[in-house]
């Protein structure tokens, strides 16, 4: 008889205790599935005379415009040595586009390059999204041999 009395106070402390936690959680939830990503392709290396142009291809599939997006980008070779640190300005961008941009590897040969990172970002800023956050935001994605990563 007692756990019949105490079955219904269980189930109600259970559906409380749920609930509390749905509420506490649903904001950062809805903050991360909400503010999307920031897919960064490498998509082409092409020879230009002694240097490599990298080729980006840049998707907003967050809801904020990027006024500014500027990455800190080291090349690495295909025994893991450093070869090149370079600032690259991504941005401009707005919700939902995508672009195309292009630099250059200023006197590296595209066979060096065994793989790019991201090592951090150097300026952000996007409606509604704290600058610390940016990083975690960008999703690198590589169509080429060597892998582009953070």
């Amino acid at each position: 008889m007692t756990d019949s009395v105490h079955a219904p106070v269980r189930r109600s402390l259970a559906f409380l205790l749920a609930a509390t936690l749905a509420t506490a959680a649903g904001p950062a939830f809805a903050q991360s599935s909400s503010a999307g990503t920031f897919s960064l392709e490498l998509n082409r290396l092409d020879a230009v005379a002694d240097d490599c142009r990298v080729t980006l291809v840049e998707k907003n599939g967050t809801q904020s415009a990027f006024a500014a997006l500027k990455l800190d980008l080291v090349v690495f070779d295909a025994a893991g040595i450093v070869t090149k640190r370079v600032g690259v300005d991504a941005g401009p961008l707005k919700a939902g586009r995508t672009v195309v941009k292009t630099f250059d590897l200023k006197g590296l040969a595209c066979d060096g390059v065994g793989r790019l990172l991201i090592n951090d970002v150097l300026a952000c800023e996007a409606e509604g999204i704290a600058a610390d956050a940016c990083l975690d935001l960008v999703e690198p994605r590589s169509r080429v041999a060597a892998p582009f990563d953070k």
